[in-house]
């Protein structure tokens, strides 16, 4: 039997798990998932909620502050992104108008390399409420998840300089030529850095569920089906100018998922879980972007110890299909499909005499394409109503 002190709080739990809807660098090109994010956090969400035998009903609530890190960007390979320039076989000309004479010589600037730090602040609340009745032995949740972003990134683009051709092959062009050209290149790309490089805050989108739960004698299974409504805010130009945005933008995620438990020893108090679920992505009305459908699947273990539970997540998020784009931009070429993997243990502390329960979760991204990088420390704290 699992220690009562954990059973009643731990009963009140979201069972969506409050999530972190870490942001990222983005820009012009378009990326497996738009600018390399799903509207599945890159976090575990398990927790020592996993232990608990019981659902009892009637209303709950609870608050979580995160603090994750992107680190930067993997991309198709799992290698360090690096960020398109553009530039391609332009004539000096279209890059400076005062060398429109040399337009006989082509410049080329191959991939720059991105590199940025953001440090985001996110506090959920979320609440809901637990059916007393049953349907189909099991009680029906109803919960929503609301959170508040803020986040600073400090950005950097850097290019390597340009390489010159002309109509008898390489040129042989003086650095008269060549250098203001490479110095107009970094300029451009410091001044995009800095406008990058920016604070922003505000609501995000909000997370709708509604779950069924069973539980018998060692077995806890839940189903249920999560909607992502976009409430944050989003402007399209700051993505552009690849700042961050605390919404995803105008579109919806419909997540429907299932989640077993077992306790494997009673005596011991150990218990195993697993979860899966499905994610399926309108179109951005605001850039007329659609990700790729998405799988995210789980598995924790955690044992419990008096006030104590100690645990140990691992988790998969693999899009399974291509992203589409029906604007007029032509720049924005799908590439690849998102996939990341990562992990991290957990503990959660059952407060004596309360109906109050902590849980702290460190989090790491070790593996993935297409995708933000993110190392997360989370600590939520929940009540019983």
């Amino acid at each position: 039997m699992i220690s009562s002190k954990f059973k009643k709080i731990n009963s009140k739990l979201l069972l969506s798990a409050i999530s972190v809807a870490s942001l990222c660098i983005c820009g012009t090109h378009a990326n497996a998932a738009e600018s390399w994010k799903l509207r599945q956090a890159p976090v575990g969400s398990f927790g020592g909620d996993i232990a608990a035998p019981a659902d009892n009903p009637g209303f709950f609530g609870g608050v979580s502050i995160s603090t994750p890190t992107i680190t930067g960007i993997k991309g198709p390979t799992g290698d360090a992104y690096t960020h398109p320039s553009g530039i391609s076989s332009v004539p000096l000309g279209a890059l400076n108008p005062a060398l429109a004479a040399y337009n006989a010589y082509k410049a080329t600037v191959a991939n720059g390399a991105v590199s940025f730090n953001q440090d985001q602040t996110q506090i959920n609340v979320g609440g809901g409420y637990i059916t007393e009745g049953t349907y189909a032995d099991g009680k029906i949740l109803f919960a929503a998840n609301v959170p508040f972003i803020k986040a600073t990134r400090t950005a950097s683009l850097l290019f390597p300089n340009a390489t010159f051709a002309g109509p008898a092959g390489p040129a042989q062009l003086p650095a008269a030529i060549t250098t203001p050209v490479n110095n107009a290149i970094q300029a451009k790309a410091a001044a995009a850095s800095i406008v990058a490089s920016d604070t922003t805050e505000g609501l995000g989108d909000t997370e709708l569920s509604t779950v069924w739960i069973r539980n018998t004698d060692r077995l806890r299974l839940t189903a249920g089906v999560s909607l992502y409504v976009p409430t944050g805010k989003f402007d399209p130009v700051r993505q552009t100018n690849l700042q961050s945005n605390p919404g995803f933008g105008d579109f919806y995620t419909i997540r429907p998922g299932a989640t077993v438990s077992y306790n494997l020893d009673p005596k011991e108090r150990i218990t195993v879980a697993g979860r899966v679920a499905y994610g399926f992505n309108t179109v951005n009305k605001d850039t007329q972007y659609k990700s790729g459908n998405f799988i995210y699947a789980e598995g924790g273990i955690v044992k419990v110890s008096g006030d104590f539970a100690f645990g140990f997540n691992v988790f998969s998020i693999q899009q399974i299909s291509d992203d589409t784009y029906s604007g007029t931009d032509k720049a924005k070429i799908v590439n690849g499909r998102y996939k990341t993997m990562g992990g991290g243990p957990f503990v959660s502390y059952k407060l004596p005499g309360q109906d109050m329960a902590l849980n702290f979760h460190i989090s790491n991204n070790f593996q993935g394409e297409n995708a933000i990088v993110v190392k997360s420390y989370q600590l939520r704290l929940i009540r019983a109503f």
